[in-house]
């Protein structure tokens, strides 16, 4: 997996459109395109703010970019690791919409 699957995987975790993402970025919605399909390189300036957007670690969109013999195992453990994390702060995040929409 490459940091542009890995972007497309937290956005769409995270229940966003690559139209939404483009808007609150300040880009268009190719541009997205490109990045998640690897035919170009985010700006870490723009992952900084992917990031705080998505309300993820930014060292999270890198953690599948490795090479090597044993990288494959990582890889799959990692991921593993990532989407329970994922679906961790869904959980959470969802709660915490319940709960405010209770209070109001």
């Amino acid at each position: 997996m490459n940091l542009g699957q890995a972007m497309k995987l937290m956005r769409t975790a995270s229940g966003l459109r690559q139209k939404e993402i483009a808007s609150r970025l300040g880009v268009t919605s190719n541009y997205v395109s490109l990045i998640e399909n690897g035919k170009r390189d985010p700006s870490i300036s723009f992952l900084r703010t992917l990031a705080r957007i998505l309300n993820v670690p930014v060292g999270l969109f890198f953690l599948w970019d490795e090479t090597g013999a044993d990288s494959s195992k990582r890889g799959l453990d990692q991921l593993r690791d990532i989407l329970a994390r994922l679906e961790t702060m869904y959980l959470f995040t969802s709660r915490q919409r319940v709960r405010k929409g209770r209070v109001a």
